[in-house]
C-alpha cells in the first residue's frame, strides 16, 4: 500500500494523487481578464471550447438527464443512443423514461417509453412513469396503468411506487391502500419483494399505523431469514428496518438478531472443539492401527442472519439516533465483539467506534483504536474518531486530539477535519488560522475550498477568490473556484465558472450550469456529438 494512503482513506488519498498528476494551474489561470464582463454567450463558448478538446471528460447520464431537464429530451435520447460517453443505452432509456415524467415532460416520456421495442426494458420503464403520472394529478390513470404492467414480478414495485407518489403528496390513507397491494402482489424472494414491502412499512409508519409497519417489518425479516440460508444477501432491507426501529428506540428486533448470531458463535465454537478432538482421536488411532483411517466431516450450516448487518446499522443511524439509543447500540456491538463470532469484525470495530467519536465518547473510541495491531491503520482509525467528533461540534476537543497525533499523515486528515467543521460553522477567522498546522501542503490547498465556500456565504467574495490563488495545484484550485460559483452575482459567478472550466474542463461546474448559464448542458452536447461524427468511422 503506497505511503500515506491508510491513514488518508481511499477517497482522500484518491483525489491528492489525481490533483498531482495534473500539476501546477499555470500563471494565466488567475487572471481576471478571464471572461470579465460574465456574459452568457461568452460562457458558452468557454464550455464548447472546452468539450471540444475533452470531448469525453464528464460525458456520462448527467449530461443526458440535464437535457432532459432543460427541455432537450430528444437531444438526450440521441446523445445516450449514439454511445458518446460512458453509457448503457438500453437501460439508460429508461432513466429517462423517469427523468422525462420528473422534468414534468409526460407525453415526451410516453412516447419514449412506447419507443421501446425489448418488452422487459418497456415494463421497467412503465414502472418508473407512473409516479410522474400520480404527481400530475391523475392518480386513477396512473393506478390502472399499474394493471397494465406486463410481468408479475413487476407490479408489486408499481405499486410501491405509486404509493410513495401519492404519499409525497400528503395523502397517506390512500397511499396505505395502494402500499397494501404492493404486499399483496409481492412473489418470491428477490430485491423487488424486498422494496415493496420496506415501502409499504415507511407509509405504515408515516400514517401513524405501527401495527401494519410490524407487519410489514416482519416479512422483511422472514425474508431476509430465508435469503442467508441460500447464501443471497438482502440485509440492506432489514439494515433499515432495523434503522427505523432503533430511531423510535426498539431495540427489540436487533436483540433478536444478536442472540442468532451469538448462537451461531456458539455453536461453531462447539465445533471447532469437537473437531480438535476428533482430529486428535483420530491421530491416536492411527498410532495404534496404521491401516485404520478416520475421517469427521462437519456440516457448518449458515447463519440465519449476515454480522455485517449490525455494522452497517451503526452506520446507518451514527448521525441520527439520540445519544441514549447510540450508547446501547455501542453496548450491544462491544458484546458481539467479545463473543468471538466466527466472521470479519473489522467493519464492526470501525462502525462502533465511529458511533462512539460521534456522541462524544472518545476514551471509549480510542480505547477500541488502541486495539489494531498495525501503526497506519490505528493511526488512520484515529483520524476518524476526529473527524466523527468535528462532525458532532465539538471542534475544540476535535482540534486538540488532532493536534496531538504522531503520524504526519493522519494529523493531516484530522486537521483538515477540523477546519472543514469551523468553516461549516461559520468560524472562517479560526479555521483559516488552523491552516498551517496542516503538514501536507496539499491538505492545506483541500481544506482551503471549505474555508473559501464559507467566506463567500458571509458576503466576503473577494477575500475568498483572493485565497483560491493561494492554491498551487490546478484541479484543486479548479474545485475551490467551483465552490464559488453559487455566488449570488450571477456575472461573478460565470467568471469564477470560466476560470474553473480553464484549469479542469466543464465537468467541474456542471451542477450549477442550469441557474447560471441556461443552454450550458446543450452547447456541451452538441460540441460532444459533432466531435464523435467527426471521429465516427
Amino acid at each position: 500500500m503506497p505511503k500515506g494512503q491508510a491513514q488518508l482513506g481511499r477517497e482522500l488519498y484518491g483525489a491528492r494523487t489525481s490533483d498531482q498528476r495534473f500539476g501546477q494551474a499555470p500563471p494565466s489561470s488567475g487572471d481576471r481578464s478571464l471572461l470579465p464582463s460574465g456574459s452568457v454567450p461568452c460562457l458558452l463558448t468557454v464550455l464548447r471550447l472546452a468539450a471540444h478538446q475533452k470531448a469525453h471528460q464528464g460525458v456520462d447520464m448527467g449530461l443526458a438527464v440535464a437535457l432532459v431537464r432543460a427541455g432537450h429530451l430528444a437531444r438526450a435520447v440521441e446523445l445516450v443512443r449514439s454511445g458518446a460517453g460512458r453509457f448503457r443505452p438500453d437501460e439508460d432509456l429508461v432513466r429517462l423514461v423517469r427523468a422525462a415524467g420528473e422534468a414534468g415532460d409526460l407525453d415526451g416520456a410516453r412516447a419514449l417509453l412506447e419507443s421501446l421495442t425489448d418488452r422487459s426494458l418497456r415494463d421497467c420503464a412503465l414502472v418508473a412513469h407512473i409516479p410522474a403520472v400520480a404527481r400530475a394529478g391523475e392518480r386513477e390513470h396512473a393506478a390502472a396503468l399499474v394493471e397494465t404492467v406486463r410481468y408479475p414480478h413487476n407490479r408489486p414495485r408499481a405499486w410501491a411506487e405509486l404509493a410513495k407518489a401519492v404519499a409525497d403528496d400528503g395523502d397517506h390513507g390512500a397511499a396505505l391502500g395502494y402500499a397494501a397491494r404492493a404486499a399483496a402482489e409481492c412473489e418470491g424472494d428477490g430485491t423487488q419483494t424486498g422494496h415493496a414491502l420496506l415501502t409499504a412499512m415507511e407509509i405504515a409508519l408515516a400514517a401513524g399505523d405501527h401495527a401494519l409497519a410490524g407487519t410489514f417489518a416482519d416479512r422483511i425479516e422472514d425474508l431476509v431469514r430465508s435469503e442467508a440460508r441460500k447464501g443471497v444477501g438482502l440485509r440492506a432491507f432489514l439494515v433499515a428496518v432495523l434503522a427505523a426501529e432503533a430511531r423510535r428506540g426498539d431495540l427489540d428486533r436487533l436483540d433478536a438478531v444478536l442472540r442468532s448470531l451469538t448462537r451461531t458463535a456458539a455453536a461453531r465454537a462447539a465445533e471447532a472443539a469437537e473437531a480438535a478432538a476428533a482430529e486428535a482421536a483420530g491421530s491416536r488411532a492411527g498410532d495404534d492401527d496404521s491401516g485404520a483411517l478416520a475421517l469427521t466431516i462437519l456440516a457448518r450450516p449458515r447463519p440465519t442472519f449476515d454480522a455485517r448487518i449490525v455494522a452497517e446499522l451503526l452506520e446507518e443511524v451514527a448521525e441520527t439516533a439520540d445519544r441514549e439509543v447510540a450508547l446501547a447500540l455501542a453496548d450491544r456491538a462491544e458484546r458481539l465483539l467479545r463473543c468471538d463470532a466466527d466472521f470479519d469484525s473489522l467493519q464492526l470495530r470501525e462502525a462502533v467506534t465511529l458511533l462512539l467519536a460521534r456522541h462524544g465518547e472518545v476514551e471509549r473510541a480510542t480505547a477500541l483504536a488502541d486495539l489494531i495491531a498495525e501503526p497506519d491503520l490505528r493511526a488512520a482509525r484515529k483520524a476518524e474518531i476526529v473527524e466523527a467528533l468535528a462532525r458532532s461540534g465539538d471542534t475544540d476537543r476535535a482540534e486538540s486530539l488532532a493536534r496531538a497525533l504522531a503520524d504526519r499523515w493522519a494529523r493531516s486528515r484530522a486537521l483538515m477535519a477540523v477546519v472543514g467543521a469551523l468553516a461549516r460553522h461559520g468560524e472562517t477567522a479560526r479555521a483559516e488560522a488552523l491552516l498551517p498546522a496542516i503538514p501536507d501542503r496539499w491538505g492545506r490547498s483541500e481544506a482551503l475550498i471549505d474555508v473559501v465556500g464559507a467566506l463567500a456565504r458571509q458576503g466576503e467574495p473577494e477575500r475568498a477568490e483572493d485565497l483560491t490563488r493561494t492554491i498551487p495545484l490546478r484541479r484543486t484550485r479548479a474545485r475551490a473556484l467551483a465552490a464559488l460559483v453559487d455566488a449570488p452575482d450571477p456575472a461573478r459567478a460565470r467568471r469564477l465558472a470560466a476560470r474553473a472550466v480553464f484549469l479542469d474542463g466543464w465537468a467541474m461546474v456542471f451542477d450549477d450550469l442550469a441557474e447560471i448559464a441556461p443552454g450550458g448542458a446543450l452547447a456541451i452536447a452538441d460540441e460532444v456529438m459533432a466531435r464523435r461524427a467527426r471521429t465516427s468511422p
